[in-house]
C-alpha cells in the first residue's frame, strides 16, 4: 500500500511539467495574448482617423491589417497556429474565456469590415467605441489567466542560487576581458560601462547569495560549507578594488587581472560547495527507491546548469587570454592556459551530447538542450580556429584576435541560453523566469496603452467626448509601468534590466515618451500637435514592440 501511495506522489511530482506550456511557448502565448490587447485599442484608434478623414488610404489598410491579425491570433489562442507558434491551451478557463472575447470580436470584426469597405455609417463607429473597452477587458482576462499558468513547487531551491553563483565566475573574465579592451582602445567608453555593469552586477548578486534578494530570486544561505567559500571571495573581491579602479586608468593592469583569476578560483570553489549542498536536497527527498531516478535526473540538473555555467565563464575567459598572447603579456603561460581553456570547452560540450565520467555527467536527452548545444558546436568551431591560430603565432594580420573580439559576445549569448535551458529542465521555474513572463505581460500591455491613449486622444480631440479623465488614468498607467520596467519593481515582481541593449531600448521609449506625454495631456491640441502624435505614435508602439520582443527573446535581460 505504501509503494502505491509513492506511486502516486511522483505522478503527482511529474503530472504538472508534462501537461504544461513550455515555458517559450507559454512566452509566446503570453506576448500575442498581450498584444490582442493593444491590437483592440489600435483597431479603434484606426477606425477614428478613418471617421476624420485623417490619411484615409493608409489607415484603411492599416486597419485591414490589425483585425486581420487580432482574427487569426485569437484563433491562433484557441486551436493553435504553427506560423505564430501558438499551441492549443487544455486550461478550461482559459478556453472559456478565449470563447467570451469571440463572442464580442464577432459583431466588433463585422463593424470594422463595414468601415474597411467603406459601407459603414454611425452606427458602426458608435459600436466601436461604446464596444472597444469591452473587447480589452476580456482579452485582459485572457492574459491574466495565461500568466497565472505559472506554478512552482519549489523542490529545486537553489537552483537560481547556482546559477548566478556560476555567472559570477564568468563576470570575473568578462571584466578582466574589458580592462583589455579599455586599455587598448578598443571601444574604450563602451567597454568601460560595460565594466562598470559587471561589477555593480557582481557585488550586488554576491550580497544577494549572503542574504538573498527578492529581486535577482536569489534564497541566499547561513550553510556554513558555501558561507564561508563567499567570505573568502567577498573579501578578495573588497581587496582588489583599488586595483581595478587602477586598471580603469592603465596602471597596474596585469595586478588586477591576477587578482580577478585568484577570484575566479574562489568563486568557483563556493559553486562547488552549492552543488554539494543540493545533493543533500536529493537525501531530503528521497522517499525511497523507487523516486531514485527521479532524484537522479535532479543531480544531473544541478550539474549541468553547473557546467553550462562555466562554459559562460570561459567564453570571456579565453577571450582575455586571446587578447593577452596576441599582445605579447606573459604569452608563454597565458598560451598554455588558453589552450587548457579550450580544451575544457570543447570536452564539456561534448559532454552534454555523450556524457563525461570525469565531469559527472550523463548523455542530456532534452531536445531543447541538444538543440542549444549543436548551434554552440557550430559557432565554437571557428572561435577555435582563431584560437589555433594565435596560440602558433599565426596571427600576423590580426584577423583571429578580430574575429574573437567580434564574436566572443555572441559566444557567451548563446553560452548563456544553454545555462537558461537547463535551469529550465528542472521540475520547477524559476523566479527570473516567473519574473520574465511579467516583464512580457507588462511590457505587452504597454503596446496596448499607446493605442488607447491615441484613440482617447482623437475621441477628446475630433469628437470631444468626455474621455480626458479615461486618457489621465491611461497615461499615468503607461508612465508608471514604463518607470517600473526601467527600475525593477520587487513587490510586482518586476526584476531590473541589466543587460545593455534592453536598457538603451527602454532609454529610447523613455525618451520619445517624453515628447509625447505632455501632448497627451494638453487640453487644447494645435493641428501640429496632433499631427506629432499621429506622426510618433506608430514610432512608439513600434519601440515598444521591439521591447516586448527583448523581453520573450533576451538570454541576459
Amino acid at each position: 500500500m505504501k509503494r502505491v501511495h509513492l506511486i502516486s506522489l511522483l505522478i503527482i511530482l511529474l503530472t504538472s511539467s508534462l501537461f504544461a506550456l513550455s515555458d517559450k511557448e507559454l512566452a509566446r502565448s503570453i506576448n500575442l495574448a498581450g498584444k490582442q490587447r493593444m491590437l483592440t485599442q489600435k483597431m479603434s484608434k484606426e477606425a477614428l482617423l478613418i471617421r476624420s478623414k485623417i490619411d484615409t488610404e493608409e489607415n484603411i489598410k492599416k486597419l485591414k491589417q490589425s483585425s486581420s491579425l487580432f482574427d487569426k491570433t485569437l484563433k491562433g489562442l484557441m486551436n493553435g497556429d504553427s506560423s505564430l507558434h501558438l499551441v492549443v491551451v487544455n486550461d478550461p478557463k482559459i478556453k472559456e474565456q478565449l470563447q467570451r472575447v469571440q463572442k464580442l470580436w464577432d459583431p466588433f470584426y463585422q463593424h470594422i469590415k463595414e468601415i474597411i469597405n467603406a459601407k459603414a455609417d454611425d452606427k458602426s463607429y458608435s459600436y466601436i467605441e461604446s464596444h472597444n473597452l469591452e473587447l480589452l477587458k476580456e482579452m485582459n482576462k485572457a492574459v491574466s489567466l495565461y500568466s497565472s499558468q505559472d506554478k512552482s513547487n519549489g523542490s529545486f531551491k537553489l537552483a537560481n542560487d547556482i546559477n548566478l553563483a556560476g555567472k559570477q565566475r564568468m563576470l570575473t573574465q568578462k571584466m578582466a576581458k574589458d580592462l583589455l579592451f579599455i586599455n587598448n582602445n578598443f571601444k574604450k567608453e563602451e567597454y568601460l560601462k560595460d565594466f562598470q555593469n559587471s561589477k555593480e552586477l557582481f557585488t550586488k548578486t554576491l550580497d544577494g547569495l549572503f542574504n538573498g534578494s527578492s529581486e535577482l530570486n536569489l534564497k541566499g544561505t547561513k550553510l556554513p560549507m558555501i558561507t564561508k567559500k563567499l567570505q573568502v571571495v567577498k573579501k578578495l573581491w573588497q581587496e582588489e578594488q583599488p586595483l581595478l579602479d587602477s586598471a580603469q586608468k592603465g596602471e597596474k593592469l596585469k595586478e588586477a587581472i591576477a587578482a580577478l583569476d585568484n577570484t575566479l578560483v574562489k568563486m568557483n570553489e563556493a559553486v562547488v560547495s552549492y552543488t554539494k549542498s543540493l545533493n543533500r536536497q536529493k537525501q531530503i527527498l528521497a522517499l525511497n527507491s523507487i523516486i531514485s531516478g527521479f532524484l537522479n535526473n535532479q543531480a544531473q540538473n544541478k550539474k549541468r546548469v553547473n557546467l553550462s555555467g562555466k562554459q559562460r565563464m570561459l567564453t570571456q575567459r579565453m577571450s582575455k587570454l586571446a587578447l593577452l598572447s596576441a599582445l605579447n603579456i606573459d604569452r608563454e603561460n597565458n598560451t598554455k592556459a588558453l589552450i587548457a581553456d579550450a580544451k575544457l570547452y570543447n570536452k564539456t560540450l561534448n559532454a552534454f551530447l555523450k556524457g563525461d565520467k570525469d565531469l559527472g555527467i550523463e548523455p542530456c536527452t532534452q531536445k531543447s538542450i541538444k538543440e542549444q548545444v549543436t548551434l554552440l558546436q557550430s559557432k565554437w568551431q571557428p572561435f577555435l580556429e582563431a584560437i589555433i591560430k594565435i596560440v602558433k603565432n599565426q596571427d600576423s594580420d590580426g584577423k583571429a584576435l578580430n574575429y574573437i573580439i567580434e564574436h566572443n559576445e555572441d559566444l557567451l549569448k548563446e553560452s548563456n541560453e544553454l545555462v537558461n535551458r537547463c535551469v529550465a529542465a528542472s521540475p520547477t521555474k524559476n523566479f527570473l523566469e516567473k519574473a520574465m513572463l511579467n516583464v512580457i505581460n507588462i511590457a505587452g500591455r504597454q503596446r496596448m496603452l499607446t493605442q488607447k491613449m491615441t484613440k482617447e486622444k482623437l475621441l477628446i480631440e475630433t469628437k470631444n467626448l468626455p474621455y480626458q479623465k479615461k486618457l489621465q488614468e491611461t497615461v499615468a498607467l503607461f508612465d508608471s509601468s514604463l518607470q517600473k520596467l526601467i527600475k525593477g519593481d520587487a513587490e510586482n515582481k518586476i526584476v531590473k534590466p541589466t543587460e545593455k541593449k534592453v536598457k538603451e531600448q527602454l532609454d529610447k521609449i523613455a525618451a520619445l515618451w517624453t515628447k509625447l506625454k505632455p501632448l497627451y495631456l494638453k487640453k487644447h491640441l494645435s493641428k501640429e500637435d496632433l499631427q506629432t502624435i499621429i506622426k510618433e505614435n506608430p514610432t512608439l508602439l513600434f519601440e515598444m514592440n521591439k521591447m516586448v520582443n527583448m523581453a520573450e527573446h533576451s538570454l541576459e535581460y
